[in-house]
C-alpha cells in the first residue's frame, strides 16, 4: 500500500500534466457527482421533514390529522427516505469522485451511471410514496413495498460495476486504504441486500426470524456500508487538508480488517429476551463491544495525522465537517456498545433509544463527512467557489448542535423511558408525561438541523447553476493569517485540486 497523501507542509507546485489530468478527471465525473449530491440533498429535505413530523406526532398525535401522516407510516418513510435518498447518493458521489482521483483514471461511461442513478431515484420515491401509502412492510430498514428492491439492487450494481472497473485501470499496482474501504462497500451491500431481501419477501419463510434478519441487515448496512464510506472519506480528506500522510499505514490496515470481520455479526443484540437462542443476541452483543478496538484506532490515526494542523479546523470548513464526523464515529460507537449491554438493553429494547444510537451513525458521523466531502469536491468539478463562508458555518453549527441533540434526546429519553415502565411502581400516565419533554427536544432537533439543510441545499443549487465565486482562492470560514493562508488556498481552492 502506498502513502495516501504526499503532500508536504508546503505544497509544491503542480505539474501541468497533473493538472491537465486532474481536469480531465473532474469534466468526466462532473455530470454524475453533481447528479447524485443535487439527488442527495433534495432527499436530504424530504427526510428532515418527515423526521420532524413524525417526532412532533410523538406528543401531538392530531398534528397533520391525515391517514398517510401518521407516526406508524411517517417514521419508516423518513428513515428509507435518509438511508436510500440522501446517505447513499451522497455516498454514491463521493465514492465516484474519489475512487477517480486516486486511481488516476477518467469515468468511461458517466452516462450510465446517471441513467442507474435515475432508476434509483424513481425505487426510492416509489418505495417512499408506497410507505406513506400504507403498501410497506414491517421489516426494518427495509420498509419499502418489495417490488422496489429489484430496482435499487440493479441500479447500485450499474454504479458501482464502474468504481471496479477505474480500480482495475489505475496506473499503480498498490491500493490506497480510502480504495480499500469504498471497495469493501461496493461488495458488501449487494450481499446483505439480496440476502436479506430473498430470505424476508420471496422465499417467505423466515417466521420468528423475519425480525432477526431485518435487525441483522440494518445494523450490517451501517457498520459495512456507511462506515466504510464515511472512514474512507475521512482517511482521503484529512491528509489531504493538513497535507500530511496517514500516521500509520499498519493501524488502517488492522482497523480494516477487524471492521469487516466483527460488523457482520452485529444486529440481533437489540433481540435480546426475544424467541431466538440465547447465544445469537449475546454474540451480537460481543461483536458491537469488540468494534471499539477498530474505534480507537481509527480515531488514533486521524488525530496524529492532523497532529500539528489542528488550528486548520477553525478556517476549513471541509475539515471542520470532517472531524466532527470522526467523532461523531466514536460517540456512536460507544453508544452502541453501551446499549448492547444485557444491564441496559433490556431498557432500550422497546423504545427510541435504538433509533438515536442509529441518528448517531447516520447524522452525527456519516452526514457530515459527507457535508466535508462536498464542500471539498462541488468547487472541483463546476471550477468555481462556494458563494459565502457565513452560510457554511451556519450549516455546521446548526447541524453539529442538531445532530448532538437529536441524538442525546432519543437515547437518554428511550432509556428513561424504557426504565420508567419496567418500574413496576411508576403509573404509566406519568412515564408518559415526562417523556413529552425528550420527545419535544426532538422536535426542536430536527427544527435545527431542517434550517441547516435548507440553507445547504440553496447553496449547493447556486453552485450546481454555476452561481459560485470565479475565484481561485477557497472560500474559509474565517480569515486566515498569512503564514497559513498557502496550504489551506492550494487544498481547498478550485484551482489547483
Amino acid at each position: 500500500m502506498s502513502h495516501e497523501a504526499t503532500m508536504p507542509t508546503r505544497p509544491n507546485l503542480s505539474t501541468s500534466e497533473d493538472v491537465l489530468q486532474r481536469v480531465a478527471i473532474d469534466k468526466t465525473t462532473r455530470v454524475p457527482v453533481l447528479f447524485f449530491f443535487t439527488s442527495a440533498a433534495i432527499w436530504l429535505v424530504i427526510a428532515t421533514v418527515l423526521g420532524m413530523v413524525s417526532s412532533i406526532k410523538l406528543f401531538a398525535p392530531d398534528f397533520l390529522d391525515w391517514e398517510w401522516a401518521n407516526y406508524g407510516r411517517t417514521q419508516p418513510a423518513f428513515i428509507n427516505a435518509l438511508v436510500y435518498g440522501w446517505a447513499m447518493q451522497a455516498g454514491f458521489g463521493v465514492m465516484v469522485w474519489i475512487m477517480a482521483r486516486l486511481c488516476r483514471t477518467e469515468l468511461k461511461n458517466p452516462l450510465t451511471v446517471v441513467v442507474a442513478g435515475h432508476f434509483w431515484n424513481l425505487g426510492v420515491a416509489v418505495g417512499v410514496v408506497g410507505i406513506l401509502g400504507g403498501f410497506g412492510t414491517a421489516a426494518k430498514w427495509l420498509e419499502m413495498p418489495p417490488i422496489v428492491w429489484p430496482i435499487l439492487l440493479v441500479s447500485y450494481l450499474l454504479i458501482t460495476i464502474w468504481l471496479i472497473v477505474m480500480f482495475q485501470a489505475r496506473r499503480k499496482d498498490a491500493a490506497f486504504i480510502s480504495q480499500w474501504y469504498i471497495l469493501a462497500a461496493c461488495f458488501t451491500f449487494p450481499w446483505m441486500y439480496l440476502i436479506a431481501n430473498v430470505l424476508l419477501f420471496t422465499m417467505k419463510g423466515a417466521g420468528i426470524m423475519g425480525p432477526a434478519i431485518a435487525s441483522w441487515y440494518a445494523s450490517n448496512l451501517m457498520f459495512l456500508w456507511f462506515v466504510p464510506v464515511g472512514l474512507g472519506t475521512a482517511y482521503f480528506i484529512i491528509p489531504k487538508i493538513t497535507g500530511q500522510p496517514i500516521f500509520s499505514y499498519h493501524l488502517s490496515k488492522m482497523a480494516f480488517w477487524t471492521l469487516m470481520a466483527l460488523g457482520g455479526w452485529t444486529g440481533m443484540q437489540e433481540l435480546l429476551g426475544g424467541p431466538l437462542p440465547k447465544w445469537m443476541p449475546a454474540v451480537a452483543g460481543g461483536a458491537q463491544i469488540l468494534l471499539l478496538i477498530p474505534v480507537i484506532m481509527v480515531g488514533l490515526n486521524h488525530y496524529k495525522t492532523a497532529q500539528g494542523s489542528h488550528g486548520l479546523l477553525q478556517f476549513s470548513p471541509t475539515l471542520r465537517f470532517t472531524f466532527f464526523g470522526a467523532i461523531g464515529y466514536t460517540a456512536a460507537s460507544l453508544v452502541m456498545a453501551f446499549l448492547s449491554l444485557a444491564s441496559i438493553a433490556r431498557y432500550a429494547q422497546f423504545s427510541f433509544a435504538g433509533d438515536g444510537a442509529q441518528m448517531f451513525v447516520m447524522y452525527m458521523f456519516f452526514s457530515m463527512v459527507m457535508f466535508g466531502a462536498i464542500y471539498f469536491i462541488v468547487p472541483r468539478v463546476t471550477g468555481c467557489e462556494w458563494i459565502s463562508g457565513k452560510r457554511i458555518r451556519f450549516h455546521f453549527w446548526f447541524s453539529a448542535y442538531g445532530s448532538i441533540a437529536l441524538g442525546v434526546m432519543l437515547v437518554a429519553g428511550g432509556i428513561w423511558y424504557g426504565s420508567s415502565v419496567d418500574a413496576w411502581d411508576r403509573g404509566f400516565e406519568a412515564t408518559l408525561s415526562f417523556s413529552r419533554g425528550f420527545r419535544t427536544g426532538t422536535a426542536v432537533a430536527w427544527f435545527l438541523i431542517l434550517l441547516a439543510n435548507l440553507s445547504f441545499f440553496a447553496h449547493l443549487m447556486l453552485m450546481v447553476m454555476n452561481r459560485g465565486r470565479k475565484a481561485g482562492s477557497a472560500t474559509l470560514i474565517h480569515k486566515v493569517p498569512t503564514d497559513e493562508a498557502e496550504i489551506i488556498i492550494t487544498t481547498e481552492g478550485a484551482e489547483t485540486a
